[in-house]
């Protein structure tokens, strides 16, 4: 066992997260690990995964039937997926300092099942193993089969991504475009400095929602309708899309349950 720093979720928060104060949503305490047992690895904690998904974890009244991930109980450590080094290995399967992909959570030190461990090893061209956590992790697949095996996206297709210039929607903009070669990529975001990053990327123009104009411009810019929409977002821009689908169209729902979906709200 080894004592190491954990954040706890200390109170489930029912607006904006609390940094401090009595009311503070984590706290910072010292623990033990539990003991390593065969076929489990004790890990370092090198680079942490902060995902959108964790705000659901510990919202008041998650349900443990609806979340893809259990969600968080108060007095528990937070979830998270980081990428660490194992210190001790009681599996045939890792040894001391090989890199690896793990649940860590907030903690400093973890027990970890080796069979739930990835292994990560060094990336091609001095890629920095950060992309572990990004490209090549949950939000690199996530945006992967959302676009190529969920709808099918082919390079013939005209293509809408909301929530563009976040960490899933930024991916699938560039696989759409650098990777399928759509005919037409169009992203959604929140600023006219968010667009323009977004068509760094790929895209072939980006709209900013808040414009008073949005809607016409999304008019203007599919005027064959849209054959694939990716929705990280949900609300009025579902709505909004449900206008512009092309026969046969398809959308991924990607972030909550469907029966969720359309009550989200653009970020």
């Amino acid at each position: 066992m080894v004592k190491t720093p954990q954040y706890i979720l200390a109170k489930k928060p029912s607006d904006l997260p609390e940094l401090s104060g009595p009311n503070a949503t984590f706290k910072l305490q010292e623990n033990e690990t539990s003991e390593l047992k065969d076929d489990q690895l004790l890990v370092k904690l090198l680079y942490l995964s902060n995902d959108p998904a964790q705000r659901g974890w510990i919202s008041p009244g998650a349900s443990k039937e609806r979340l893809y991930v259990p969600p968080v109980d108060e007095g528990a450590v937070m979830n998270a997926r980081g990428l660490a080094e194992v210190v001790e290995s009681k599996s045939s399967n890792f040894k001391k300092g090989d890199h690896c992909l793990a649940g860590t959570g907030w903690s400093q030190y973890a027990v970890v099942d080796a069979k739930m461990t990835q292994p990560a090893p060094p990336l091609p061209n001095s890629l920095s193993e950060t992309h572990y956590l990004g490209a090549l992790g949950m939000t690199g697949l996530t945006a992967y089969y959302g676009i190529k095996e969920v709808v099918r996206t082919t390079a013939d297709d005209v293509v809408v991504v909301s929530g563009a210039a976040g960490a899933t929607g930024s991916m699938v903009v560039q696989i759409a475009k650098n990777i399928i070669g759509c005919k037409t990529v169009v992203g959604i975001a929140g600023s006219d400095e968010k667009c323009k990053w977004v068509e760094s990327l790929g895209a072939d123009v980006c709209l900013n929602y808040k414009s008073s104009s949005f809607a016409e411009d999304l008019k203007k810019q599919t005027p064959d309708y849209v054959n694939v929409y990716f929705d990280n977002v949900g609300g009025d821009i579902l709505d909004l899309m449900f206008t512009r689908m092309a026969r046969y169209g398809r959308i991924a729902a990607c972030g909550k349950p469907p029966s969720q979906h359309n009550r989200a709200t653009q970020r």
